[in-house]
C-alpha cells in the first residue's frame, strides 16, 4: 500500500517541452464515492487500475495494479 500525498507546481515557460516526449493518458472513474476513487487508465501502451481511499489530512492510501492494456481501453 501506499500513501498519496498530491502536489501541484506551476511550470514557467515551454523550454521544458523539447526535453521529453509525450505519452498519451486516457482515464475513466468507475467510481467516485467519498469512500474511495476507482479509476482505470491507459498510458501509452499499458493499463492501470487504481483504487485511492478517503483523504486523512494531506495523505489518503492508493493502489495501484497494471492490468492487461486491451482491459483497460
Amino acid at each position: 500500500m501506499s500513501k498519496e500525498i498530491e502536489r501541484k507546481f506551476l511550470v514557467n515557460g515551454n523550454a521544458w517541452r523539447t526535453l521529453a516526449q509525450g505519452v498519451l493518458y486516457r482515464q475513466g472513474y468507475l467510481s467516485s464515492a467519498k469512500e474511495r476513487t476507482v479509476r482505470v487508465r491507459t498510458a501509452g501502451e499499458k493499463g492501470f487500475l487504481t483504487v485511492k481511499g478517503i483523504t486523512n489530512g494531506v495523505t489518503r492510501s492508493e493502489f495501484e495494479y497494471e492490468i492487461p492494456f486491451a482491459d483497460a481501453d
